[in-house]
C-alpha cells in the first residue's frame, strides 16, 4: 500500500515538473521570437534571430509586429488551460487574425509574400473591395473572439462622442458669436457706480473710480491676423529642408474661457475691501484715501493717496495688519507706484482667473511684426495682456519654489516661439537634468545640440553632456564673430541681410533653455559658469540667448557671475524674502500666490511688474509638439569645429596615435600638462606643440578665461584611452 502511495506522488511530481519545464520552453520560444521581431540586429538577436526576423518579414510582412502580442497571449492561455481544446482553439484564432492582418496590410503592399498570395486569390473570387471587406471582418471576428471586444458598444460610444463633440462645437461658436457682437457694440465697459454702504459715508467721501481698463480686441478679428500671420511667416528659401513646413495653428490650444468666467470681483466686493483698508489704517493712526482700483485676473490693485505728512513707510510697516482686516492670503504693498503719486496695495481676489496662452497669443501684445523671440507672459496687474522680446533682453533667468508655475512658464515661453519661427529660423538647445519637463519636446524639428548630429540630436539630460554642450556652443559663438568680423557686420540680423544680397545661408537664433540650472552646478560648476558667463556676455549679438531656470533661488546656484549678465528676470512664488532678494534683489516674491503668479522684472526697470502667467498643459504641449514632429525631423549641418575635433586625424599634427597615447599616459600619470614637461618626455619643442594643440582641439585640456595653467578633462583622455587604444592600462593615478 506504501509502496503504491510512493509511487503515485513520485508519478504527480514527475507530471508538475514536465508540465512546469513545458511552460519554461514555450515561454523562452515566446520571450526570443518576440525579441528576434522587436531587436532584429544581430548584435541583439544573433544570426539565428536576425534571420528569422528577415523570413517572417519578407512572409508576413508589418504583421510581424503583432506576432509578440499572439505568443504572449497564446502562452497565457495555454497555462490557464494546458488541455489542447482551449489553447488550440486560441491558437486557430489567432493564426486566422494573423492571415487577415497580412491580407489587409497586402492592399498598401506591406502583408509581405503571405498577404499577398492570400489577396490576389480572395480579389480573383470577390474583386478588391470585396477582398477587403472579407479581410477586414475575418480579422475583427478573430480578434473579438480573443479579447471579447464587443464592436457594436465601441461603435456606438465613438458615435456618441461625436455627436456630443459636435453639439459643444456649436454651443462654443454661439457663445463666441455673442460675445464678439457684445464687443463689437462698444469699445469700452461702462463701470457702475459702487453702492453707497451708509449716508455719511456717501456724503462725506465720493465714489473711487476704477483704473481705465484696455480695450480687448474683437477676438474673432484677431485670430483671423494670428492664423494669417502663421502663413505669412510659412515660406521657407527655395531647396531648404523646411520649405514645406507649416506652422502649427492656434486651435490646438485650448480655448479661453468665457468673459462670465474670468472670475474678476464684484463691485460690493470691491467697495468692501475699499472700507475695511481704509478702516484699518485709520484705525494705526494713518490716513489715506483710496482714489482708484484696477481688478486683474489674480490680484485686486488699489491705489492709496495718502494724506499730506503721512510717511509711506508708515503704510508699509502695516502689511500684515491690513492681511489680517482683508481675510486675505497674503498681500503686496507697492510704494510708491511708479509714475504715480499712489501707494499700490495688491489684494488676492477670492476667486482667481484661468489666463490660457492662447488668450495672450491672439492679443494686441503678440502682433503681426513681432519678432520672432518674443514670447507671451501674461495678463498685468490690471489686466492687459503682456508680452516680452528675449532678443532685447538678450538673456531670462527664472526662479521659483516647487509648484509655483515655474515650469509653465517655461512651457508658455517656448511653445510662443514655435508658433511663430520655423525650425530655419529658431533653434533650441534644451538641458533638462531633471528628465521631467523638457523630454516632451524629443524629435521636433527646432532641436539643435552643437556636439551632436541633426539625425541623432535629443534634449540633453545628462549633466556632463550638458557642459561638453555649453562649452561647444561657446565656440559656435567665436566661429560666428569671425564670419561677422569677414562680412563687416556686427549682429545676427545685419549678417542676415548681408547673407541675403550676397547668396550666403543665413544664420539661426540658438536659444537655451535649462530647467534646472541647480542639478548642472552640482555636476560641473566651474565649466558651466565659465561658459554660461562667456555666452551671457557675448553670445547676444550673434543671435545666442539663455534662458535660466531654478527652484532653488540660492548664492551659490545664482552665482554673481551669472546674476550680473541677467537683467531680467521672471520670480515666482518663493519660500522666504532671502529668495527674492536673490533673484529681484528685493522682496515681494514671498508674498506671491503661486499658480504662475508672478514678479517680471525687465532689463533697466527699477521695479518688477506683477503678472499671471499663461498657462498651456501637459495635453497641449503633448499635442504640438506631436505636430511640429510630423512637420520634419531636425535637419543642420554639423559645426565645423566640431566636426574637426571629432574627425581629426593624428597624422595630420604630425603625431603617431602610439605617441599620443603615451602622451594621453603621461597626463593622467602625472596629473598636470605643460610644454616643458612634454618636450623632456619626446625630446622636441615642436612635437610638444603639436601634442599640445591636439590635446586642445580634441578638449582633453583647455585654459579657463583670465587663468595661464592648464585644466585637464581626465574623463575624456580616460574615455579615449579606453576607445582608441584599449591596450594601454589607465587604473595607476
Amino acid at each position: 500500500m506504501r509502496r503504491n502511495y510512493a509511487k503515485g506522488s513520485r508519478s504527480k511530481t514527475a507530471r508538475q515538473a514536465f508540465s512546469a519545464l513545458r511552460s519554461l520552453l514555450f515561454l523562452s520560444l515566446v520571450l526570443y521570437v518576440s525579441w528576434a521581431v522587436l531587436f532584429p540586429s544581430p548584435d541583439w538577436s544573433g544570426r539565428i534571430g536576425a534571420e528569422l526576423h528577415a523570413a517572417l518579414r519578407s512572409s508576413i510582412g508589418l504583421a510581424i509586429y503583432g506576432l509578440p502580442l499572439f505568443l504572449v497571449h497564446l502562452w497565457l492561455r495555454w497555462l490557464r488551460s494546458p488541455k489542447a481544446g482551449g489553447w488550440i482553439t486560441t491558437a486557430a484564432a489567432e493564426t486566422v487574425a494573423l492571415f487577415a492582418t497580412c491580407s489587409v496590410l497586402a492592399f498598401v503592399e506591406a502583408g509581405g509574400s503571405w498577404g499577398a498570395a492570400i489577396e490576389r486569390r480572395i480579389s480573383a473570387a470577390l474583386g478588391p473591395v470585396g477582398a477587403l471587406g472579407l479581410s477586414s471582418a475575418a480579422l475583427l471576428l478573430a480578434l473579438q473572439l480573443l479579447f471579447g471586444i464587443q464592436w457594436s458598444k465601441l461603435a456606438s460610444r465613438l458615435i456618441r462622442l461625436l455627436v456630443e463633440d459636435f453639439q459643444s462645437w456649436r454651443r462654443s461658436r454661439k457663445e463666441l458669436e455673442a460675445r464678439w457682437e457684445a464687443i463689437s457694440a462698444s469699445t469700452s465697459f461702462p463701470v457702475a457706480k459702487p453702492p453707497a454702504v451708509s449716508a455719511s459715508s456717501a456724503e462725506n467721501r465720493p465714489a473711487v473710480p476704477p483704473v481705465p481698463a484696455p480695450t480687448p480686441p474683437a477676438a474673432p478679428a484677431r485670430r483671423i491676423q494670428a492664423n494669417g500671420r502663421q502663413e505669412a511667416r510659412a515660406s521657407a528659401p527655395a531647396g531648404s529642408a523646411f520649405a514645406h513646413y507649416k506652422h502649427a495653428p492656434l486651435s490646438l490650444l485650448r480655448e479661453p474661457p468665457p468673459a462670465k468666467d474670468r472670475g474678476k470681483p464684484s463691485e460690493a466686493e470691491i467697495q468692501s475691501s475699499i472700507e475695511a483698508l481704509e478702516r484699518t489704517l485709520k484705525s494705526f493712526g494713518v490716513e489715506a484715501a483710496v482714489t482708484g482700483y484696477a481688478p486683474g485676473p489674480v490680484i485686486t490693485r488699489f491705489e492709496l493717496a495718502p494724506a499730506p505728512g503721512v510717511k509711506v513707510s508708515s503704510i508699509v510697516a502695516l502689511e500684515n495688519d491690513i492681511a489680517l482686516a482683508l481675510k486675505a492670503k497674503g498681500i503686496r504693498i507697492i510704494a510708491p507706484i511708479p509714475g504715480k503719486a499712489a501707494v499700490g496695495i495688491e489684494i488676492p481676489n477670492a476667486r482667481p482667473a484661468l489666463v490660457v496662452l492662447r488668450d495672450i497669443l491672439e492679443s494686441p501684445a503678440m502682433p503681426l511684426e513681432a519678432p520672432l523671440l518674443s514670447f507671451a507672459l501674461g495678463l498685468s496687474a490690471a489686466g492687459e495682456p503682456m508680452s516680452a522680446d528675449l532678443q532685447k533682453m538678450p538673456h531670462l533667468l527664472v526662479a521659483g519654489a516647487t509648484n509655483s508655475g515655474k515650469s509653465v512658464c517655461l512651457h508658455a515661453l517656448i511653445l510662443s516661439m514655435l508658433f511663430r519661427a520655423r525650425p530655419d529660423e529658431v533653434k533650441f538647445m534644451m538641458i533638462d537634468p531633471k528628465r521631467l519637463e523638457l523630454t516632451f519636446y524629443d524629435g521636433i524639428p527646432h532641436l539643435f545640440d552643437p556636439t551632436s548630429p541633426a539625425d541623432k540630436v535629443s534634449v540633453i539630460t545628462n549633466p556632463k553632456e550638458a557642459a561638453k554642450s555649453l562649452g561647444a556652443l561657446v565656440k559656435l559663438m567665436e566661429r560666428r564673430y569671425e564670419k561677422f568680423q569677414l562680412f563687416g557686420v556686427r549682429n545676427i540680423d545685419s549678417y542676415n541681410r548681408e547673407a541675403d544680397k550676397r547668396g550666403h545661408p543665413r544664420e539661426f537664433f540658438i536659444v537655451v533653455v535649462i530647467d534646472e540650472l541647480a542639478d548642472l552646478m552640482l555636476v560641473a560648476q566651474d565649466k558651466v559658469e565659465d561658459s554660461i558667463q562667456r555666452l551671457t556676455q557675448m553670445a547676444r549679438a550673434v543671435g545666442i540667448h539663455l534662458v535660466l531656470a531654478t527652484q532653488r533661488p540660492s548664492v551659490d546656484v545664482i552665482t554673481g557671475v551669472i546674476k550680473a549678465n541677467l537683467p531680467c528676470r521672471i520670480a515666482l512664488q518663493v519660500i522666504s524674502k532671502v529668495d527674492s532678494k536673490v533673484i529681484l534683489d528685493g522682496v515681494g516674491a514671498e508674498s506671491l500666490q503661486g499658480r504662475g503668479d508672478m514678479l517680471y522684472l525687465a532689463a533697466g526697470a527699477q521695479k518688477p511688474e506683477r503678472c499671471q502667467g499663461a498657462y498651456v498643459s501637459e495635453e497641449e504641449t503633448t499635442r504640438i509638439a506631436e505636430y511640429l514632429r510630423s512637420q520634419g525631423k531636425p535637419d543642420y549641418p554639423m559645426l565645423e569645429t566640431m566636426a574637426k575635433a571629432a574627425e581629426t586625424d593624428l597624422s595630420s599634427y604630425g603625431v603617431e596615435p602610439l605617441e599620443f597615447s603615451q602622451a594621453l599616459k603621461l597626463v593622467l600619470e602625472r596629473r598636470r600638462v605643460s610644454q616643458d614637461l612634454l618636450k623632456a618626455q619626446f625630446g622636441s619643442s615642436a612635437r610638444a606643440t603639436n601634442l599640445l594643440s591636439l590635446l586642445e582641439i580634441k578638449e582633453m585640456i583647455h585654459k579657463p578665461e583670465g587663468s595661464n595653467r592648464w585644466e585637464i578633462h581626465f574623463d575624456a583622455i580616460e574615455d579615449y584611452l579606453r576607445k582608441n587604444f584599449p591596450q594601454v592600462p589607465i587604473d595607476g593615478k
